[in-house]
C-alpha cells in the first residue's frame, strides 16, 4: 500500500511502542536483486535517486559497501528519501506500506545511457510503470539497450501493478524484452486467466525467455526452445520478503556468467531458499559466496 510519510511515521512509532524492534536495510526490489547479483560476483550498476537525508546517505553507502556502482549523489530536497515499512507475520508473510518519497521525481536525466550500452543486461523493475516519469525512464533505457547488444529483462513486480498498468507493461515488452521475471500471481494477472498452463502458453508468445516463480513449489520457465520445471527446496520459512528478488539476482548473475537459463533458475531457487530462512530481504555478505560455492 502507498501511504504518506506522516502515516508511515505514525505506524512505525506505534509498532515501537508495542515493543517491536525494526531492522534497517536498503531495499527496493530492483536494488535487492542488483545487490545479490553483485555479491555473487557480477559487476553491477544501480540507477536510483535519494535525498540527502539519513536514509538516503545510508542507502548510497550500502550500495557502495556491496560493490554496486551508482551515478547519482544524494539530492538536496524537501522531499525525503523513499522508504518501505515491511511488517512480517509469524507465517512468513509480509505487509508493506511504502512512501515513495523523492523516487517520484526519478526521471530520464538520471540515466547514464553509456552504462546501459556497456552492460550485458538491463534489469527493469515493473513498479516504475506506475508513474509517467518512471515509464519514460523505462522507455529511454530500453532504447539505449537497443542501440547496443544489451539484453533487456523486466520484472513484473506485483499483481496489483500488472492489473492497473497492463497496457504500460505491454508497451515495454513489445519494445524489447529478452527475459521476464514474475511470480505465478503476476503471470495469471497479465494473462487474464486462472490457469497457469494458459498463462505459460501466452508468455511463450510474449518473450523468448521467461521464469515464473511458484513460491515453495519452485519455478517454471522457457528458454526459447525448452520448457522446464524446477522443484522447490523444503525449508523452514521465516520471512518471504526478498525471495523473488534474490531469485532474480541469482539468475542474472548465472546467465551473465555463461550458465543456461535453466541452470540459472535452479541456482535462483537454491539461493531464494536461503533468504526465506532469514529475517529481511538480504543475507550477510559472507553467505553469498558460501551459497555460490556450495552450488557450483
Amino acid at each position: 500500500t502507498l501511504i504518506e510519510r506522516e502515516e508511515q511515521e505514525t505506524l512505525i512509532n506505534e509498532l515501537m511502542e508495542m515493543g517491536k524492534t525494526p531492522d534497517k536495510a536498503c531495499g527496493g526490489s530492483g536494488t535487492n536483486s542488483t545487490v545479490a547479483a553483485s555479491l555473487f560476483g557480477a559487476k553491477c550498476h544501480m540507477t536510483c535517486i535519494v535525498s540527502d537525508d539519513d536514509h538516503g546517505r545510508f542507502y548510497i553507502k550500502d550500495l557502495a559497501s556491496n560493490n554496486v556502482n551508482h551515478s547519482n549523489p544524494p539530492l538536496s530536497s524537501d522531499i525525503s528519501s523513499g522508504r518501505c515499512l515491511v511488517m512480517v507475520s509469524d507465517d512468513a508473510e509480509r505487509t508493506m506500506c511504502t512512501n515513495l518519497g523523492i523516487s517520484t521525481e526519478f526521471r530520464t536525466s538520471d540515466l547514464d545511457e553509456e552504462i546501459i550500452k556497456a552492460s550485458h543486461y538491463l534489469f527493469l523493475e515493473g513498479y516504475l510503470v506506475a508513474s509517467t516519469k518512471g515509464m519514460e525512464v523505462c522507455m529511454k533505457a530500453i532504447n539505449a539497450a537497443k542501440e547496443s547488444d544489451t539484453k533487456v529483462s523486466i520484472s513484473l513486480s506485483d499483481p496489483n501493478i500488472v492489473n492497473a498498468f497492463k497496457n504500460e507493461i505491454k508497451t515495454l515488452l513489445e519494445m524489447k524484452c529478452d527475459l521476464i521475471f514474475c511470480n505465478e500471481n503476476e503471470a495469471l494477472a497479465y494473462a487474464d486467466t486462472d490457469d497457469i498452463r494458459n498463462a505459460f502458453q501466452i508468455f511463450k508468445e510474449i518473450s523468448p525467455n521467461f521464469l515464473i516463480t511458484q513460491g515453495s513449489s519452485g519455478c517454471i520457465g522457457f528458454d526459447g526452445r525448452n520448457e522446464f520445471n524446477i522443484p522447490g527446496i523444503e525449508v523452514n520459512a521465516i520471512d518471504s520478503n526478498g525471495a523473488g528478488d534474490m531469485f532474480a539476482g541469482a539468475v542474472l548473475y548465472s546467465i551473465t556468467s555463461g550458465s543456461s537459463l535453466e541452470k540459472g533458475a535452479i541456482f535462483g531457487c537454491y539461493a531464494a531458499s536461503k533468504v526465506v530462512g532469514n529475517v529481511g530481504p538480504r543475507l550477510i555478505k559472507d553467505e553469498y559466496s558460501k551459497i555460490k560455492n556450495n552450488f557450483f
